[in-house]
């Protein structure tokens, strides 16, 4: 009888993976398509977030906008996903839906279009979709946020500095009525609707952490892929271990540095009432190991490291191994030497660049556009810095100027810039992954072709100083206590 049973149950379990397999394999893909008359000729990506504990983007899916303007994408998810479309470096959000197809119109600004950071003067892409219906998520999203956001804008002064309970209420009592605004972690929409509301909540219980937790945290339910409720996460959970007033620092400073002790630092934060929840303990301590990597030089990284790597072998909870991985790759991005070997640059004559060819010498990566006036201006001393430490140091300007020709324009009127220049051909992706988001922007590698140093003085304001200790012989740097070696 038990032989049969167990005969029984796996047949079931075969016959389930069986209709998961199936059913993955028939999932239709999302389609967007439509016009971008303005970006003829460009490349057009679509980015997903799947992870919303690091923020780390996945290009889905990609192609080159035809001379008519039209483009076609596609990709396939299981779930709603938060997803970007990208052009050039200008960039909107939307959500996708499973098997959803989307014809959409996308426009944009020419000048906001043409800057190399549009977002900084408030230039995001356009779209508009030519064919929505009443249950178009995107539709629903965008009108309860303007809703809110009209609002909220009404009452928030009251709120934010008076701490007016009947203008707190007033805003409640309308959305709810307007909204029906309840918690529903299986329906997307209605989750968001909720979550978004803690946003009014933080603000009003500032002080009350308790408050916001019991309403939005203290329950079963993780959504690990949606963004009001991870905003809310990583808002509530920001560098917490380090902050916690719960856990005292020597306790977290002996299961790191000392003993680099997993099951110690879980059992150490459970001491905290808002970490009562193993999984979302564990979840708060991935976040919290990335933060103490990156902002705080006092903690162990290679133990921090070895955290995360046990986390993710041991850990209970299958939606968290996928999540220590980026985190891995999170802190380490700036030590991953194909990060900088493997990109494909341009030289003014059209050859291909790459810093492979560069092995074997310091070299100082100088980003820039031709009208950027800063930027040309600090090239200026960058000549300074090329003719002081030529002997030590190679340097190469990248170009990230949208016409190519534009670099050679430059060359032609300052003669005197006379070391390598390259164009970045493109690579929007390399630039987004080294997070190069304003100009001018540096790096400096090391002869073995890694990134030394990704954030540096500029030229204008201490790297000269920063080379000059750099490059001092050994026995100068024992002799005096400012230069010392930053790796001693």
């Amino acid at each position: 009888m038990i032989i049969r049973f167990w005969k029984f149950f796996a047949l079931i379990v075969i016959c389930l993976a069986t209709s998961a397999s199936v059913w993955s394999q028939k999932l239709a893909p999302v389609k967007i398509f439509g016009h971008a008359d303005f970006a003829a000729g460009e490349e057009i990506r679509l980015l997903v977030y799947e992870d919303l504990l690091t923020y780390t983007p996945r290009v889905a899916a990609s192609s080159k906008i035809a001379a008519d303007g039209q483009f076609e994408l596609s990709c396939t998810t299981p779930q709603v996903l938060l997803a970007q479309l990208e052009i050039r470096t200008s960039k909107a959000e939307f959500f996708i839906e499973p098997s959803h197809s989307y014809d959409l119109t996308i426009d944009m600004d020419p000048k906001l279009f043409n800057l190399y950071a549009p977002q900084d003067y408030d230039g995001f892409l356009h779209i508009v979709n030519n064919n929505p219906d009443k249950q178009d998520l995107n539709s629903k999203i965008n009108y309860f946020s303007r809703f809110y956001n009209a609002l909220f804008e009404r009452f928030s002064f009251k709120i934010l500095y008076d701490h007016d309970a009947a203008a707190y209420d007033s805003v409640q009592s309308v959305m709810n009525e307007k909204f029906d605004v309840r918690n529903n972690p299986y329906d997307f929409y209605q989750a968001y609707q909720f979550y978004e509301m803690s946003n009014l909540d933080r603000i009003y219980w500032q002080k009350e952490g308790d408050s916001l937790f019991n309403k939005y945290l203290n329950n079963d339910h993780i959504l690990y892929n949606h963004p009001s409720y991870m905003n809310l996460f990583n808002s509530f959970y920001d560098d917490y271990v380090f902050m916690s007033a719960k856990i005292k620092m020597e306790t977290i400073l002996a299961c790191i540095n000392q003993n680099a002790n997993y099951r110690q630092l879980f059992d150490a934060l459970g001491a905290d009432e808002f970490l009562v929840n193993e999984r979302i303990r564990e979840l708060v301590i991935i976040k919290s190991l990335g933060q103490l990597y990156l902002n705080h030089p006092e903690f162990d990284k290679n133990n921090i490291v070895a955290l995360l790597q046990e986390i993710r072998s041991t850990s209970h909870f299958p939606e968290h191994k996928p999540l220590v991985e980026n985190m891995l790759r999170f802190v380490s991005k700036f030590s991953d030497e194909q990060l900088v070997k493997e990109v494909k640059l341009k030289e003014g004559n059209g050859k291909d660049f790459s810093f492979k060819k560069m092995k074997g010498n310091w070299v100082y990566v100088y980003f820039f556009r031709t009208d950027c006036l800063e930027c040309v201006r600090e090239m200026q001393i960058l000549r300074e810095i090329n003719e002081k430490f030529k002997d030590s140091l190679s340097v190469v300007s990248v170009c990230v100027d949208f016409d190519k020709y534009k670099l050679q324009n430059l060359l032609n009127k300052y003669p005197q810039f006379d070391w390598k220049f390259v164009y970045f051909n493109q690579q929007y992706e390399w630039l987004s992954q080294l997070e190069v988001n304003a100009l001018p922007d540096y790096l400096l590698l090391s002869p073995e072709g890694e990134i030394y140093e990704r954030y540096l003085p500029a030229p204008s304001n201490g790297m000269m100083d920063y080379l000059t200790r750099l490059f001092m012989p050994e026995a100068e740097k024992d002799k005096n206590p400012m230069f010392q070696d930053r790796n001693k």
